[in-house]
């Protein structure tokens, strides 16, 4: 078994034959090799980074590297029910749609040339190991339906490569702003007998503030697909420090989605994230008790960007007619998704916490509890 894989060219990756029974090598998640599933031949995945570098976001797209999905034996269909892109190899027959679980999708038939990812992170959850997590994760909450539980295994469960796109930006920030600070005053009051007496009253006392914020975001990570919720992803973070080198033969055997969101659109996203984050942190520059009339300036330069593409388990279930999403993170397995309510259940809770305030003032009302409240 060699320790490492070769850099070998496109061409050679769409038919990789195993050294030793000369069937098709695959990446495996079980064992995360790529191997021959019919002899048991393993090889080490390549673990070098070094061509996982920022591209000028200001640069001459034109010279970006692109590929063509047929040059790694691929071919793009598209999903006729919820207009999906993706790859899957080229010599499957029986097509389903891992976003909406749909069968009616066609090869699509436009010329396309995507920007080569320049990064990658290999499955690391089988698909054992995803349908165990569904296990789990259905059977979680007190509030969902008890038949819910029943759905023991998932079908139609897709590992699929989704497209990212990352951003590193420096910033200079100008900010200006009021902080409060509580504090209390004493108040003369007439009483009813003529005496003066004092009372505290709370107060807030202004102080204007400004500041400057250096700040280096370094991969804002934003999905470049329009099916899966930038929201969801921000919770089942990924270990980007863990990005290889992309080597096509790592996506041999996976399907992998082509991005719907453009460099330049997913910056804008970025933008809007770095935004946020930039206006936290002036604030906690500005301090205080509370706050008002917090004003932030931000100038971003120095902007690159890097293509690279991450892992996901994705099924769509049906539960009374409805369909639902769930989604693993192939790297470290956490899953997101929802689930039904039952609102018999809710129904319920409601009506038990009414009938203990009803019993609680009828007690109270009868004398029974007198003294107690």
């Amino acid at each position: 078994m060699q320790d490492h894989l070769e850099p070998k060219n496109i061409s050679n990756a769409v038919h990789l034959p195993c050294p030793s029974c000369g069937n098709q090598l695959q990446y495996k998640a079980e064992i995360k090799q790529i191997s021959c599933g019919h002899c048991g031949y393993g090889e080490e995945i390549n673990s070098a980074n070094d061509q996982v570098v920022e591209t000028a976001l200001q640069g001459d797209l034109s010279q970006a590297k692109h590929f063509e999905p047929e040059e790694v034996n691929k071919k793009i269909f598209d999903c006729q029910n919820c207009a999906a892109k993706f790859m899957v190899e080229s010599d499957q027959l029986r097509i389903t749609c891992g976003f909406c679980g749909s069968d009616n999708v066609n090869v699509d038939a436009f010329e396309h040339q995507f920007i080569k990812p320049v990064g990658i992170i290999p499955f690391y959850v089988s698909k054992e190991m995803a349908n165990q997590k569904f296990q789990r994760w259905i059977k979680e909450g007190a509030f969902h339906p008890n038949k819910l539980k029943k759905l023991s295994r998932v079908e139609g469960l897709h590992g699929m490569y989704i497209p990212f796109w990352t951003y590193d930006a420096k910033t200079q920030s100008t900010w200006e702003g009021q902080a409060g600070y509580y504090t209390q005053n004493n108040i003369p009051i007439p009483s009813s007998n003529g005496r003066i007496s004092n009372q505290r009253v709370p107060n807030i006392r202004w102080q204007r503030k400004s500041g400057n914020l250096n700040h280096f975001f370094d991969d804002v990570l934003v999905v470049a697909s329009k099916k899966i919720d930038q929201s969801d992803v921000n919770k089942m973070p990924f270990k980007l420090e863990e990005v290889v080198n992309y080597d096509p033969r790592l996506i041999m055997g996976w399907e992998s989605e082509i991005y719907h969101i453009e460099l330049d659109d997913g910056y804008s996203i970025a933008e809007t994230i770095m935004d946020h984050k930039l206006r936290n942190m002036c604030s906690a520059q500005l301090g205080g008790d509370t706050q008002r009339n917090l004003h932030v300036s931000s100038k971003k330069f120095a902007q690159t960007y890097k293509h690279i593409v991450l892992p996901f388990w994705i099924c769509s279930y049906t539960y009374q007619n409805k369909i639902y999403r769930f989604l693993i993170n192939g790297q470290t397995g956490r899953v997101q998704g929802k689930k039904p309510i039952s609102w018999f259940k809710v129904a319920l809770l409601i009506l038990l916490i009414i009938l203990i305030f009803v019993g609680i003032w009828y007690l109270r009302e009868s004398g029974m509890l007198r003294g107690k409240f």
